[in-house]
């Protein structure tokens, strides 16, 4: 991945702020030549209020809600937007088993999404089945870690790369960012 990757998932991670679900914030934004061209996020359809009642049902709210992928797809259809040869940037989570169809329907040609072993939750198996089918017609996908910190130098190389696979373990080693140090969760207040 490279530095313009990384300014979109940026993007995508912003957009996924605008739902207004409190527990999963989802960003998708599709890009065509370095420009964005269709956003969307998880949300309830047009028409449907987001009431603290029915955001704070768990029930209720998965029925309702339609996916940032989704929502990105059906932006641009309103819009008269294609996304055939489009990049799809995920934030939040990573395509689903019943994304991946509209992804593959409307012609992207590459996703890049939040790493499934570390991102994917209790989705991780119909998250990997979505990924297998885009693989399969294709469509390149690229997995990221969204705990990665993007920086970048001023040659545009990122600065801050993992080099070892991320363990869960790691989340709970901060590192002190002025002197290096390690610290534990418990100390950090």
């Amino acid at each position: 991945m490279n530095k313009w990757d990384y300014r979109f998932l940026k993007i995508a991670k912003e957009v996924g702020t605008w739902s207004k679900d409190p527990s999963t914030q989802v960003g998708a934004i599709a890009v065509n030549d370095k420009r964005i061209i269709a956003t969307g996020y998880n949300g309830f359809p047009k028409g449907i209020k987001d009431t603290d009642e029915l955001l704070s049902d768990r029930q209720a709210k998965l029925k309702l809600m339609v996916h940032a992928e989704m929502n990105m797809i059906y932006n641009a259809t309103q819009h008269g937007v294609s996304l055939e040869g489009a990049t799809v940037y995920i934030h939040g989570l990573p395509a689903c088993e019943d994304c991946f169809k509209g992804l593959i329907q409307i012609g992207v040609a590459r996703v890049v999404m939040p790493d499934i072993e570390v991102h994917g939750k209790k989705w991780k198996a119909g998250c990997e089945f979505g990924k297998a089918q885009m693989k399969y017609v294709g469509m390149a996908v690229d997995e990221y870690n969204m705990f990665h910190d993007w920086q970048w130098n001023t040659d545009g190389q990122n600065k801050d790369t993992i080099s070892e696979p991320y363990m869960a373990e790691d989340h709970y080693k901060l590192k002190d960012k002025n002197h290096g140090d390690e610290i534990e969760l418990d100390e950090r207040t």
